[in-house]
């Protein structure tokens, strides 16, 4: 599979060429075609206001650690989940017990060679 697009640093020349090209009317489609970069990148490096939006949402997917009563909370959620599994899957606790054997092992070589 080939991409559609190939990756190119946008200089501000080309931004600067970009810009020229919008004002006499070129679509963001045809612009990108012309070098050889994604439409969303013509429209990114030209309009403010997408650039600042497409940021602050960059900026918003950041996870922020979670605080010790988050922790808790889920490792709390995380052991009901895996106990009410277990005891009403067998399917589950046949896949469960076959991991906890894995790692026992894994965790006894691994004390082993210490």
């Amino acid at each position: 599979m080939t991409k559609r697009w190939k990756y190119r640093k946008v200089t501000p020349a080309i931004t600067e060429e970009m810009k020229e090209l919008r004002k006499k009317g070129w679509t963001y489609v045809r612009i990108g075609k012309k070098f050889k970069v994604d439409p969303h990148t013509v429209r990114y490096w030209i309009d403010t206001k997408y650039h600042k939006k497409c940021i602050s949402r960059a900026k918003a997917r950041i996870r922020k650690p979670l605080t010790e009563e988050q922790k808790l909370r889920r490792r709390k959620y995380i052991r009901e989940y895996i106990n009410k599994r277990y005891t009403e899957d067998e399917e589950f606790k046949q896949r469960f017990k076959k991991h906890a054997k894995k790692w026992q092992d894994k965790r006894k070589k691994k004390l082993e060679g210490n």
